[in-house]
């Protein structure tokens, strides 16, 4: 699908914004994490390529767990957040992937939205990181949910650590998030 994408874009001489995944990303690139990460990088290769070789137009953004309003909260493609929200209201515990220390950022859908448009209107043939900058501990967010924690085992393709460094977003795209996570939890609890 993405091949075909370039090659409409080329044809009408327009930016492809492309969503890519965090998940790969960290003090090295690793691209075979899972099936979905493989794919994600192998189509952000293609779209560099598809600039190299036609003159192709594109802003890569990089999103880092994204949550919000009408997010997946089950089944294999669920948030962390989106799973957490689910789990509390049903007064269930927590399910915390051991050893519940490794840290996210976590990026609301508004400051999503708002970096997507940015790519589109000032991107530059380059990959921006759309985060919220901070990265918190999965173990810490459950907590500001509930205390109510269930370990369970670590999966194949869990990523330790991940945190947008959003400093070329905010260079070029003037990029700027604006929600924050545990201000998100808290008013969540009260609804």
């Amino acid at each position: 699908g993405t091949l075909q994408i370039a090659k409409y874009a080329l044809s009408k001489k327009s930016r492809l914004i492309y969503s890519a995944t965090s998940m790969q990303l960290g003090k090295k690139i690793n691209e075979n994490l899972s099936p979905y990460a493989w794919s994600k990088s192998k189509n952000v290769e293609l779209i560099k390529n598809f600039s190299k070789w036609y003159d192709l137009d594109y802003s890569i953004a990089y999103f880092f767990n994204v949550y919000g309003k009408k997010q997946i909260s089950s089944g294999v493609m669920a948030s962390v957040i989106g799973i957490f929200e689910n789990q509390f209201k049903k007064k269930k515990s927590l399910s915390v992937v051991k050893p519940g220390k490794q840290k996210r950022d976590f990026t609301h859908i508004d400051d999503v939205i708002n970096g997507t448009i940015l790519c589109a209107m000032k991107g530059k043939k380059k990959s921006y990181y759309i985060g919220s900058g901070k990265a918190y501990s999965v173990l810490k967010v459950a907590k500001k949910f509930s205390n109510k924690i269930k370990y369970i085992a670590k999966r194949p393709g869990e990523k330790f650590t991940g945190k947008a460094n959003l400093s070329l977003a905010k260079k070029e795209l003037g990029y700027r998030p604006k929600k924050n996570l545990l201000n998100y939890i808290e008013n969540f609890k009260k609804n």
